[in-house]
């Protein structure tokens, strides 16, 4: 009888023993790998665990041996890079996607002449009355000069060339700035005597007639115009935001902050993350209601911002921010500055997009509401506005995670402020190396504030926190890489002769990666689940296909993804 007892219980402790060892083990271990984890602890490892959405374990092969089960499967990488999945901070889905399903355009892909035929193209295969829109076409400028390098001029009369039946929108690739034909402005109703919306330009000639350029919140009234029609819900979803999504997850992209959410784009994604459709996780910073004319359009945005919770889903989808744009992009002297355009005595810039009194009202309200706010600032001016209305929100010891969008031409007098208010500064490396609009404002700023510009190494120094977001589709593509390359070199990608402004701000590579993960998963306030490559984290990585530490700097931007994994899950594969 105690024999028998005996053998019971050694049998049961050995399942037992088994049992917790099959728990142990993991679903997948990556082996034979070169893995930066962006832990200050453990920076470099060669093999990974994971188990369910879950690292389990990262060190070297002997210890994470220790995962493997019967049913685990192994994975050899081949010695390839690994690093955390990226987390765009500035992504604009719903314009990328909107372009994607109308009149799809890259300016530096493609000649004026290409362009051109394309608009006639789609206009011809979509026939009917309705408000054609698309872009992005060159930079438009005002009293009627060329679109930039083009030989056309920035005037309804181009578009009028191409269809002159219907209405028509085009942006500019600034993202602030459309361009009306004839019919677009008939349809709108502007004529001369039209005046400016609040935050907005309707541009006019030398006569007082509008040329058909519209900036800023004046853009927004041909925008929402022409958005009328347009695909929703699952429409969108299929023709749209899975393509636009797939996109990023095809450059290694695992988290973005939409960072100009309409209310119908979130619903789209509450859909998609429900459905488990997300290849990447989302934070949405909603358009406040100041953003827009109509008034449908604003109860829309309003009512997302109000009901922000029944938009949470896991640590899939968050639309727990709010996001104001406050002043313009180059071209038309929107950026507004602390002292004056060169040239002048009295021009500082403008108008404000976003009244700058409510927004400093709105940030107080919404911090105390528990939600963050992202504000568009690129002159001077606005990011000094901006910081004193975070100064006010501090003295009432707020911790909430605010951030200045683009962080461009921060005067040398603001730069500690961002440390002591604790003010997350988002930057746009993609604009970094030397592209025509830097050419527009050294002539409208000169050299000298030309320096100022995305002190990143000065604020990375500092301690400030800092985050990297591309703003597609403002530029051609969201490809993190080039990017990377250009924090690096501050010259076109591959190396050139000419250096974009600000090359005294040149960071180190493991700076410009940690700003692509860690600093961007801060942002967001996911550094507990997602930026590094730690046990207990999130089992979200990359594959890279050159390992960025061994290659030279110039060919970083030649770097291609060969697989995403979010959540545990494989996203894309090359």
């Amino acid at each position: 009888m105690l024999k028998r007892i005996l053998l019971t219980l050694t049998f049961a402790v050995s399942c037992s023993a088994a049992l917790a060892v099959e728990n142990k083990s993991a679903d997948v271990i990556y082996t034979n790998a070169r893995i930066y984890t962006v832990n200050r602890a453990q920076p470099w490892a060669n093999a990974m665990a994971i188990k369910g959405n879950r690292i389990v374990a990262v060190g070297d092969a002997s210890m994470v041996k220790a995962y493997r089960g019967k049913q685990t499967r192994i994975e050899d990488l081949t010695d390839k890079l690994v690093l955390p999945g990226l987390v765009e901070e500035h992504v604009h889905p719903d314009m990328a996607s909107e372009n994607l399903v109308n009149i799809n355009l890259q300016p530096s892909e493609m000649s004026w002449q290409e362009q051109q035929q394309g608009i006639v193209d789609y206009a011809k295969s979509h026939p009917g009355e309705d408000w054609l829109m698309g872009g992005m076409i060159n930079w438009l400028n005002d009293n009627g000069n060329n679109i930039d390098g083009t030989d056309s001029p920035s005037h309804f009369s181009t578009l009028d060339a191409l269809v002159p039946d219907r209405p028509l929108m085009m942006w500019d690739v600034g993202g602030h700035a459309v361009l009306l034909n004839k019919a677009g402005l008939t349809q709108l109703g502007i004529t001369a005597s039209t005046p400016n919306p609040a935050g907005g330009v309707i541009v006019k000639d030398s006569d007082g007639q509008p040329t058909g350029v519209l900036r800023e919140t004046a853009a927004n009234m041909a925008y929402e115009r022409a958005l009328d029609g347009q695909p929703r819900g699952r429409e969108l979803i299929e023709s749209g935001l899975k393509p636009v999504l797939k996109r990023l997850s095809e450059f290694g992209i695992t988290s973005i902050s939409d960072s100009w959410g309409r209310d119908y784009m979130v619903k789209a994604y509450r859909e998609m993350a429900l459905a488990n459709e997300l290849p990447v996780r989302i934070k949405v910073y909603v358009s406040d209601p100041l953003e827009w004319v109509d008034e449908q359009w604003r109860k829309g945005a309003q009512s997302i911002i109000d009901n922000h919770e029944d938009y949470r889903v896991g640590n899939w989808l968050r639309a727990d921010g709010v996001k104001f744009v406050l002043d313009g992009s180059a071209g038309g002297q929107t950026l507004i500055m602390v002292e004056p355009y060169e040239g002048t005595t009295d021009q500082h810039g403008g108008p404000w997009r976003n009244d700058p009194e409510e927004f400093a009202k709105k940030l107080l309200e919404y911090d105390a509401r528990g939600l963050t706010v992202k504000a568009h600032a690129v002159g001077s001016q606005t990011i000094r506005t901006v910081l004193d209305a975070m100064e006010a929100v501090r003295a009432r010891g707020s911790k909430q995670r605010h951030s200045v969008a683009h962080t461009v031409f921060v005067h040398p007098d603001d730069r500690e402020r961002f440390k002591t208010l604790d003010v997350i500064a988002e930057f746009s490396p993609y604009f970094w190396y030397p592209t025509p609009s830097w050419d527009m404002l050294r002539h409208e700023l000169g050299e000298r504030r030309l320096e100022w510009v995305f002190p990143f190494k000065t604020f990375t120094d500092m301690g400030v926190k800092v985050s990297v977001g591309s703003d597609w589709p403002v530029v051609d593509s969201p490809n993190p890489f080039p990017a990377i390359e250009t924090m690096i070199s501050r010259q076109l990608p591959g190396g050139s002769e000419v250096t974009g402004p600000g090359a005294a701000q040149r960071v180190s590579l493991q700076t410009a990666i940690h700003a692509l993960t860690m600093g961007g998963a801060y942002a967001q306030g996911r550094e507990h689940l997602i930026g590094s490559l730690e046990a207990g984290k999130l089992a979200d990585f990359i594959v890279l296909d050159q390992n960025l530490f061994e290659i030279d700097v110039q060919a970083i931007h030649k770097t291609r993804v060969l697989k995403t994994v979010v959540d545990g899950r494989t996203v894309f594969e090359r």
